[in-house]
């Protein structure tokens, strides 16, 4: 069981999505943390750019869940077990994942954190849920068929539903968010 793995899919549907945030300063981080919260965002993701080298994400990660304990900060673009353990040990509430990999998904639940793996076809969906997971990252929605493709997967998977993103705007993020199976949307247009 991933802890608190129900609760983080509450939070990110209450809010209004969840912002993609890339910066690599930490009081950045904070600024526009501060910034989504008074707009009504109250979920983020700082995205890991450079997985080999150190690039900030950790700091912004911590200095956001220290400064601005109301949002719900998660760690993304996240490649490899290593990666996600700097992510949760910088204090990230959860992971996404760009792509399905089942190292990485197995290193998470296995240490009971909230995943969230990124999909594409409904070979990685079923593998999702093997791992017990029923809330994935569709990534990229708009290439691979916007809201068609969601209407699409609710038939064989009625129970999964998707975190949206890739393609995601100010202009169609209302149109994926009717889609019985979207849990929500995340895009870095939260930000602006």
């Amino acid at each position: 069981m991933i802890k608190n793995y129900e609760t983080i899919k509450n939070l990110m549907e209450s809010s209004n999505g969840i912002a993609v945030v890339q910066t690599t300063l930490p009081s950045q981080a904070v600024v526009i943390a501060r910034g989504l919260i008074e707009k009504g965002v109250h979920a983020m993701e700082i995205a890991y750019r450079d997985s080999n080298n150190y690039d900030g994400s950790d700091e912004c990660i911590r200095a956001v869940t220290d400064a601005v304990p109301e949002m719900l900060v998660g760690a993304a673009t996240i490649t490899s077990p290593s990666l996600a353990k700097r992510a949760i040990k910088a204090g990230a509430k959860f992971i996404l994942t760009a792509g399905f990999n089942p190292k990485t998904v197995r290193y998470c639940v296995g240490k009971h954190f909230p995943v969230f793996p990124g999909v594409l076809t409904p070979g990685e969906i079923e593998q999702a849920m093997m791992f017990g997971l029923d809330t994935l990252k569709l990534f990229p929605v708009k290439v691979l068929g916007g809201t068609e493709y969601l209407k699409a997967l609710s038939g064989p998977y009625p129970e999964v539903k998707f975190i949206v993103t890739g393609g995601v705007n100010a202009q169609n993020a209302q149109e994926y968010r009717s889609c019985p199976n979207v849990l929500c949307v995340s895009g870095s247009f939260l930000c602006k």
